[in-house]
């Protein structure tokens, strides 16, 4: 059992997330370090041992990264680094999904965009196109013919990423002009928002200006969100989900959420759910 004599709050930047996190670590007069990815020092081979780690870092990057260092030196990580890897790459969090049946829409993954093309009628069109990284709706488009994803395939090729020749194709749920996201602390989703889409965007992130109003989570709601996170090993999560003729159905499920807007439109005070779910899995050691 590692001793936690301090928790190691990573960040790369203080947005109003962390500042709600950080008024609840200091309400509740816990034990904590803050600590900037950018500063961050491991002195190896007899220097660190481990500890706990509240990952909390915009970049995907850096958050694989100290989640894996904390956990190799036989400390923790909150989530654990196995869950940030996998909720980072949307292919294989639909792939576990799948497996274990949550539901998702119909998607195929490639990694050709030639093959992607030759997919596309048998997903349906229009078809939502996604990298297999990214946040807050970039690089994702909606193609309405092989035309259209034939000229995105050109364009991608043309920007010499190789991690943009993996194509995740996607069916086009015909929602109802907005997504739900759910946060889900423990194996509860504590609160949800349904985010709409503005300006004849189809992407519903608020991040785009996308509007925000209250959800009551029902229980075909709150299972199928908490059956996604505990799928991929997450302790917490925001996890997005559409509604369509056949029911729920999960997109992503995204380990270091942004919970600000899901706070602020419900009333519920989602940070400190977080803070309380950190200080007994710190105690557990």
């Amino acid at each position: 059992m590692v001793l936690i004599e301090a928790i190691d709050f990573i960040y790369d930047a203080v947005r109003l997330d962390e500042k709600l996190l950080i008024r609840e670590f200091n309400n509740l007069n816990v034990n904590y370090r803050l600590v900037n990815a950018g500063e961050l020092t491991l002195n190896l081979p007899n220097g660190s041992d481990g500890g706990a780690a509240f990952i909390r870092t915009i970049s995907q990057h850096k958050s694989q990264l100290v989640s894996q260092l904390y956990e190799a030196l036989g400390g923790i990580s909150i989530n654990p680094a196995m869950s940030i890897l996998i909720g980072n790459n949307k292919a294989v969090t639909l792939a576990i999904l799948s497996r274990v049946g949550v539901s998702i829409p119909n998607t195929v993954i490639t990694l050709s965009g030639d093959v992607a093309v030759k997919v596309l009628n048998a997903v349906g069109i229009p078809a939502i196109v996604k990298p297999v990284h990214g946040s807050w709706g970039r690089l994702v488009s909606l193609v309405g013919g092989v035309e259209d994803l034939q000229l995105l395939v050109r364009h991608r090729d043309s920007m010499g990423n190789p991690q943009y020749g993996a194509y995740l194709v996607q069916e086009y749920v015909r929602k109802p002009g907005r997504d739900i996201r759910v946060t889900v602390v423990g194996d509860r989703a504590v609160a949800a928002i349904y985010r709409y889409a503005v300006n004849d965007d189809w992407r519903t992130n608020t991040a785009r200006g996308g509007k925000a109003e209250a959800v009551r989570v029902d229980p075909e709601l709150e299972d199928i969100s908490v059956r996604a996170t505990k799928a991929i090993g997450a302790y917490y999560a925001g996890v997005d989900v559409v509604e369509s003729d056949g029911g729920y159905k999960v997109l992503e499920v995204n380990t270091v959420p942004e919970f600000k807007n899901v706070q602020r439109v419900t009333g519920v005070n989602v940070a400190r759910h977080i803070v309380e779910l950190v200080l007994d899995l710190t105690k557990r050691g």
